[in-house]
């Protein structure tokens, strides 16, 4: 079954039992009040000839008709009261119970699931869009049914009065149902072509934002032509939007209207033939125009539901994404730090294979580092290890044991990071160390931030450990934030550290203050490095050689590798030809 035809199934899918009976009860009530909504409009015609005749129809005279007519109009707006509330706290408990089910659906996707628009598209749909979803579950269903109830008994009415509006009525109805639904697919096409083109014109200011040193450098500060063709994109699918969308409303107002009129020509011809007096025309006439009101008001929730799936869509987007099968007990305990990575073969798309059978042992407490050209699948390979994706074929053990019999949390217990994008919490720089271990010792922080070089840091600042880093890490350099992520990796003492070119963008000062680091480390952890300065890994008990093709070329030392004349000779051949580089 499509998106299309499962809205309120769709709706139901994230409340809680109590909730989502809690929806049911206020549906119910909404649906009642629509009845008798509709039953009030039938009882204006027996009143009305009533009142023109002064006979009794049906049982009832005039007063007692408008009595039964009070009695049903105050049950409605009584009914319609508390199933408007009991839809309103269901709609509330959708939002809160959807809050804690994404942040559980969040915490059990792989690491690689998260990408640079990842933080916004979250933001956006905890807030604005679970806003919006909680208003229609508690405002625009009710209000839907309500409406569709009352036009139902409506419309069965209009044959106790004549067989003529009721025959109209009967094959109107229908149609006009099918042009609302016609309708709402323009309005929901408008709103796609609509968002999509904000979305991406969005993602190209911000990208216009951060690259203003490298456009600038480039004579292109003000004159970004990837920004330009979105704005011209932009423009043209939204100009489309509208379009669909006024398609809708057009469609949706004259079909609307033309029911009503074909109503009122209708009682008027009726009226003229003698068929109906004067008081009872004028009632179905009036009666014709509070119809008119029922049916904006089915017209008003559909658009607003269908406004809605959108979020629906992105919503479900983050709930179906696939799970990495997680134990949730570790099968077994690793034994130590060490790390084997064999046969493993992966591709983040189909056909198109990032890896190709590689295989790589670092056992307990040594370095190995990998090297190869860009795209060769080394950053792939810290992936792997850390599991933010599983292997298509192989396997990856840590302490003997493969990730994938590890509970996530015994996972993380053995395994730490340092990236080259090292993400600092607003928090002091004491609280950003201490996130690796809460329970470390004041003596175990200090002796972490020596090795890594961090002491230096906080003698400069002039309130040391307390001083607030703010989000990011802004207020530090790149370097100094690399000695708070290793800083981190030496307080948490994790039998493996993984290094993602961590020193790739550091200066001489920094890069030799994580090269001591690292060997700070090498006597507690088994280190894994990824980097492209040669310089920073030729002390690596082995380095690791990939091909363009993902596949280990060759492997062994610093010395071995050179004296082999092969891939990593010609690497460092050439790392050494671009450092003797000099302006002139």
């Amino acid at each position: 079954m499509s998106r299309r035809t499962r809205l309120l199934p769709r709706f139901y899918r994230y409340m809680l039992e109590s909730d989502a009976s809690t929806h049911r009860k206020g549906t119910a009530l909404n649906v009642l009040s629509g009845l008798l909504t509709g039953v009030g409009l039938a009882i204006m015609m027996p009143a009305a000839v009533a009142l023109q005749t002064g006979t009794t129809q049906w049982g009832l005279t005039f007063p007692g008709w408008m009595a039964a007519l009070a009695v049903v109009a105050v049950s409605a707006s009584a009914l319609s009261f508390v199933g408007t509330k009991l839809s309103y706290a269901a709609g509330l408990g959708f939002m809160k119970n959807l809050q804690t089910i994404i942040g559980a659906k969040v915490a059990r996707l792989p690491l690689g699931w998260f990408k640079a628009d990842s933080a916004g598209r979250l933001s956006r749909m905890v807030t604005q869009e679970m806003m919006s979803t909680g208003q229609a579950a508690a405002l625009y269903i009710g209000q839907l049914l309500k409406s569709i109830a009352a036009v139902v008994v409506f419309c069965a009415a209009t044959w106790l009065w004549s067989w003529q509006l009721g025959a109209l009525m009967t094959v109107a109805v229908p149609v006009l149902l099918a042009l609302l639904r016609a309708a709402q697919a323009c309005v929901g096409k408008g709103a796609g072509l609509e968002d999509a083109a904000e979305q991406e014109f969005a993602a190209r200011v911000v990208e216009f934002a951060q690259c203003q040193a490298v456009l600038r450098a480039c004579h292109a500060g003000a004159d970004y032509e990837e920004l330009a063709d979105s704005f011209a994109n932009s423009r043209r699918q939204s100009v489309k939007g509208l379009w669909w969308s006024a398609l809708g409303e057009v469609l949706s107002g004259a079909s609307v209207q033309m029911l009503v009129v074909g109503m009122i020509v209708s009682v008027v011809l009726l009226g003229l033939a003698g068929a109906a007096g004067a008081v009872e025309t004028v009632v179905m006439v009036g009666v014709a125009l509070r119809f008119t009101t029922l049916l904006n008001d089915i017209v008003s929730a559909l658009f607003g539901m269908e406004d809605r799936r959108h979020m629906l869509d992105g919503i479900d987007e983050v709930m179906d994404a696939a799970e990495l099968p997680v134990a949730k007990e570790s099968r077994q305990a690793p034994v130590d730090g060490s790390v084997c990575v064999d046969g493993a073969a992966f591709s983040y798309v189909a056909g198109h294979p990032v890896l190709r059978g590689v295989s790589l042992a670092v056992p307990d407490r040594k370095m190995v580092a990998i090297v190869g050209p860009s795209g060769c699948g080394k950053t792939t390979i810290i992936k792997l290890i850390a599991r933010f994706h599983d292997v298509d074929e192989g396997a990856i053990r840590v302490g003997g044991v493969d990730v994938r019999d590890l509970a996530t949390e015994d996972l993380f217990k053995q395994v730490s990071f340092v990236f080259q994008d090292v993400y600092l919490f607003n928090d002091t720089l004491r609280g950003n160390v201490l996130m690796a271990n809460p329970q470390a010792t004041e003596d175990e922080l200090q002796e972490a931030a020596a090795l890594a070089g961090v002491t230096e840091i906080v003698e400069r600042l002039p309130e040391g450990w307390e001083t607030l880093c703010k989000e990011g890490g802004r207020g530090l350099s790149g370097g100094e934030r690399q000695r708070v992520a290793i800083a981190r990796a030496l307080l948490k003492r994790a039998p493996v550290v993984l290094f993602d070119e961590a020193t790739s963008a550091l200066d001489a000062e920094n890069e030799a203050n994580i090269v001591r680091s690292m060997e700070a480390l090498r006597s507690r952890s088994t280190l894994i490095v990824v980097a492209h300065k040669l310089e920073t890994i030729r002390m690596a008990d082995e380095i690791v050689v990939l091909d363009e093709h993902g596949r280990v070329a060759e492997a062994g030392t610093h010395e071995r590798l050179l004296a082999a004349r092969g891939l990593y000779a010609d690497f460092w051949e050439k790392r050494l030809a671009s450092s003797q580089w000099k302006l002139v």
